[in-house]
């Protein structure tokens, strides 16, 4: 045999070998790089293997979302507002985030989607990590009449053309964006929403508003679902819809008002409501179509907390933290730790996630592949 085929032959098999490599410990990609030139060539500048890569560990987790490599939290009582970023990431695998180029002031998590995670920094502004990488882009908050009654959060997503968002965040990275932002004015019962895109860099002109009965925003997580970010009010008294395509802001009336409430989203991609109630019952709502037509609030299901989980009995009291867009996981804090519980499952079961701690709200992170970018600063 010619050398030459011998070559061919040997990068073949190379290349299966490096399909292989696990897209949920991005140490690998890192190690197997170092092997040589042509490896790391292949691994961090071959946009060709990087798509085949992709599409290999894609068909082999039958569409399913990419890995949870770990959650980006809130901390409700943080001794040290000056601690680095990596400090609130818990980590669930062998991955290591890239620690971003920090400005002045904490950081505090308010979302976290399709590999990147959205920060509010004080007299900074707001912050979009890529832990990946390590990257950060930093974006002025919309200018509004100043309040002392406005509170307000924001949201990112992915705003890549033909991405698919749940199952393909591998081709989110180091693409474009877009930033939601609302405000509440509880004085002038009013809330407003702007959305920016990375690629202007502009938040939009005028901001889309609706009435609201004095409410202020809820400190839960927000939700993607229908093309729309979804936020909450307090108490979970009105649930905000954002619609992307349309850049309009409306409201939603709840199907019941409860202090412990989480937006989710069904298996089928609707909008969905968890509501915790008497620290036992879970009811699980879903803002369904009546017939392919009108919107209401179906009843998908009520757990019984105590029946199915007994322990839950002796580490009272509970609290709704967080949502998995990816696989409809529902994270809630206990007087031990904070658990995560799988509303899909017909008996659900809990996973304790970590001990007792000062947590608040829980942002799980998922992302797919090492890109280049990335692979480049790890090696550098």
């Amino acid at each position: 045999m010619a050398a030459p085929e011998l070559n061919s032959l040997m990068d073949d098999v190379v290349e299966e070998i490096l399909l292989r490599l696990p897209p949920d410990d991005p140490s690998c990609a890192v190690r197997a790089s170092l092997v040589c030139k042509r490896w790391r060539r292949l691994l961090a500048d071959d946009p060709g293997f990087q798509r085949r890569y992709r599409a290999f560990h894609r068909h082999r987790r039958a569409r399913a979302p990419p890995p949870l490599l770990g959650f980006i939290h809130h901390v409700s009582d943080d001794q040290h507002p000056g601690a680095p970023t990596v400090s609130r990431f818990v980590l669930t695998t062998a991955f290591r985030p890239a620690e971003p180029e920090r400005r002045r002031g904490w950081w505090w998590p308010i979302d976290c989607r399709h590999g990147r995670a959205l920060f509010h920094s004080a007299g900074e502004g707001l912050a979009v990590w890529d832990p990946m990488a390590g990257d950060v882009r930093w974006q002025q908050e919309p200018r509004i009449p100043a309040s002392d009654c406005m509170y307000s959060t924001a949201a990112v997503a992915c705003a890549a053309p033909g991405c698919d968002h749940d199952h393909d965040h591998g081709d989110c990275g180091g693409g474009p964006f877009v930033l939601v932002f609302v405000a509440v004015d509880e004085r002038h019962e009013t809330a407003s929403a702007f959305s920016c895109s990375s690629e202007t860099g502009e938040w939009s002109s005028a901001p889309s508003t609706v009435h609201l009965d004095r409410e202020y925003l809820y400190s839960k997580p927000s939700v993607l679902a229908g093309g729309a970010v979804h936020f909450l009010t307090d108490y979970g008294r009105t649930v905000l819809r954002y619609d992307l395509a349309k850049l309009e802001l409306s409201a939603i009336e709840p199907p019941e008002v409860h202090s412990d409430v989480l937006l989710t989203t069904t298996e089928g991609g609707d909008l969905g409501l968890a509501i915790l109630d008497d620290q036992r019952y879970l009811r699980l709502w879903a803002w369904a179509a009546d017939h392919g037509v009108t919107r209401r609030w179906v009843r998908r299901r009520v757990v019984d907390l105590f029946a199915e989980l007994p322990f839950l009995q002796h580490v009272l009291p509970l609290n709704l933290t967080g949502f998995d867009e990816g696989t409809g996981m529902i994270f809630f804090q206990a007087s031990d730790g904070d658990y995560a519980i799988d509303e899909l499952m017909s008996s659900p079961r809990a996973k304790k996630l970590w001990g007792r701690d000062n947590f608040s709200n829980v942002f799980p992170y998922r992302s797919f592949y090492v890109h280049s970018n990335s692979l480049r600063r790890r090696l550098t």
